[in-house]
């Protein structure tokens, strides 16, 4: 087959491109597109050239063909200027290094080890929660997820303490979906305000995290801690290169998780019968019991709901990629450098693989329906795939899941809103406030 110059693509206003569109609705946008114009759609971000892929079988190839489809370089600068060289943004010989160092901390068995971590910050969370006050579950959900996180990875730090919450949220706010598409583009000279406070909060978690390993290295009582803080100590990795992984996984390990558990009882609350299925499980495995890594086996409609919520609103919307040369994709020519996108949101809403794609459907992951082993592997990818897979993916699912079981024993929420609203930044986030009303089960 002979290459085309191009593939079909929306209308592109002059400066603007397709950005005004994008910007509105992202998810929306790419929707139309794959519908509209099929497997490969150009656009323009920005004057940024962007190949948006939804056959199954290319998408798995820039997912899996790392050398040829490295991160996109612009997107990855935005990204590096806030965590430094940790595992998103690292590459090569540094980032195979990294990544063995860092592997054992998510080991099925390290990860077992977290679960009282999980459950007992979950217990300490809800201990603030009562039937008359609405809660932001967002923000719930976030102050919970990273608690989790620093402890199990790190070891007991005081965040409220550190005002780490608050640094965390600053740090964020480049990310955000409009903020993300200036930041790209505006030259390092023009003073954006949203960058300059991310720089201030990146600056002041600087200090909170060299200060933590300071404290860790030089205590006594330390020699037998397992978590991934005492991991990469003993490697005798340099202080800037722990640096750089605490302050990924602070960003990362904890976002992704709180956001699919906001819209777990976001789904739950809209799906009655998804939400009394879930409690009997609940009440058939545990009983009235904390859950325990032991009885994630018996969980199974607890993970289904986990794995469907994830379907349904994919924290990572997309994953972005570039060619290291020429390509040919599906009879089309994508140039050196350009921005490829493998929109995760699309694939996980076409029709080509999931029937009634829009329906939180839990159950479409058990015995029950078929079990899909004809659908491409690249149709469901929340944690991506290939060589650069997310590494905490066992550490989200098993978290997810006993945070779920944990809350669910104790409330079911009742939505102070008509309908979900979505921004997609870097992350798929909801636009306004998650506003619930806790009612407790018994």
């Amino acid at each position: 087959m002979t290459a085309s110059d191009s593939p079909p693509g929306p209308r592109k206003l002059p400066l603007l491109g397709n950005t005004h569109q994008w910007t509105r609705g992202p998810c929306d946008f790419r929707e139309q597109c794959a519908e509209q114009y099929g497997p490969v759609v150009n656009y323009e971000l920005m004057g940024v050239d962007a190949y948006m892929l939804t056959d199954p079988d290319e998408v798995e190839r820039v997912l899996t063909e790392r050398n040829q489809f490295p991160k996109h370089q612009a997107t990855n600068d935005l990204v590096l200027g806030m965590l430094g060289n940790g595992l998103i943004t690292n590459s090569g010989k540094e980032w195979k290094q990294d990544r063995e160092a860092i592997q054992p901390a998510f080991y099925m068995s390290a990860i077992k080890r977290y679960a009282d971590i999980m459950v007992d910050r979950t217990e300490e969370r809800m201990e603030s929660w009562d039937t008359t006050t609405p809660l932001a579950m967002k923000e719930e959900m976030m102050v919970l997820t990273l608690d989790i996180l620093t402890e199990a990875m790190f070891g007991p730090i005081d965040l409220e303490a550190r005002g780490l919450y608050r640094i965390v949220e600053e740090l964020l706010k480049p990310t955000k979906t409009r903020n993300q598409v200036i930041a790209m583009v505006a030259p390092d000279w023009v003073p954006l305000p949203f960058l300059q406070r991310g720089q201030n909060a990146l600056e002041e978690i600087n200090g909170q995290i060299y200060e933590i390993i300071d404290s860790r290295r030089n205590s006594q009582n330390d020699a037998d801690r397992k978590e991934l803080l005492s991991m990469l100590l003993a490697t005798g990795m340099s202080d800037e290169r722990i640096r750089d992984q605490m302050l990924t996984f602070i960003f990362a390990g904890h976002r992704t998780t709180a956001l699919t558990l906001t819209y777990v009882w976001d789904l739950l609350s809209r799906n009655p019968e998804a939400e009394a299925r879930l409690h009997a499980e609940l009440e058939t495995v545990l009983g009235g019991d904390l859950p325990t890594a032991e009885d994630l086996s018996d969980l199974e409609y607890t993970e289904q709901v986990v794995r469907e919520v994830l379907r349904l609103y994919p924290p990572v919307h997309e994953v972005r990629r570039e060619p290291v040369s020429d390509v040919v994709i599906n009879g089309y020519t994508i140039p050196e450098g350009a921005l490829v996108v493998l929109p995760t949101w699309v694939m996980h809403r076409d029709e080509r693989f999931w029937d009634d794609p829009t329906l939180f459907r839990p159950k479409r992951w058990s015995n029950e329906e078929p079990n899909g082993r004809d659908r491409p592997a690249s149709a469901y990818f929340p944690f991506g795939m290939g060589p650069r897979h997310c590494i905490g993916k066992q550490f989200a699912l098993v978290e997810a899941q006993l945070v779920v079981a944990t809350i669910a024993q104790e409330y079911t929420f009742e939505r102070r809103y008509d309908d979900l609203a979505i921004s997609p930044g870097l992350a798929l986030q909801p636009k306004h406030t998650v506003e619930l009303m806790p009612q407790a089960t018994n």
